[in-house]
């Protein structure tokens, strides 16, 4: 796995390993939307890409991945895992990847259930893993309890 200091790095590599199939760029931070463009321009046989961690990309980086050749006719895995810019637009633009067979979206909170129907519908092979926090009542229901996140109230 590359360090999240290696931002640029992973723009070379991609330049120079046309014959890559799988990347892991979990918690590189630097990793933007121009990164998976050049991914998508440079390496054609990706099959299996992490990105989760991955803060700085939006849906847009997505839509380059996705109408790409490696997005058409290669990609497998898409592992989202706490990208925080991704939406539902995102599982629209991978809907064009056939041979789609998982994505990981924990901790997305912009892409909702509806959205992962839609694909579903469309891919209807495909494995989503994903998780929703229960809504959490208000703290008067729970006695006044502090609450941490939506999903966690300390008694």
């Amino acid at each position: 796995m590359l360090t999240r200091n290696h931002g640029r790095w992973v723009t070379v590599l991609a330049r120079n390993c046309h014959e890559l199939e799988k990347m892991d760029l979990e918690e590189c931070i630097l990793v933007t939307d121009n990164t998976l463009v050049q991914l998508s321009i440079h390496c054609p046989r990706l099959q299996a890409l992490s990105l989760s961690h991955c803060e700085l990309i939006t849906d847009d980086g997505i839509r380059a991945l996705s109408s790409s050749t490696c997005g058409q006719e290669r990609l497998t895995v898409v592992e989202l895992d706490n990208c925080p810019l991704i939406t539902d637009v995102t599982l629209e633009h991978l809907k064009s990847c056939h041979r789609l067979e998982r994505i990981e979206l924990y901790d997305c909170q912009q892409v909702t259930r509806a959205g992962i129907k839609r694909i579903r519908a469309h891919l209807p092979e495909i494995k989503v893993h994903a998780y929703f926090a229960p809504v959490t009542p208000p703290p008067s229901v729970h006695g006044g309890g502090q609450r941490l996140c939506r999903c966690c109230i300390i008694l």
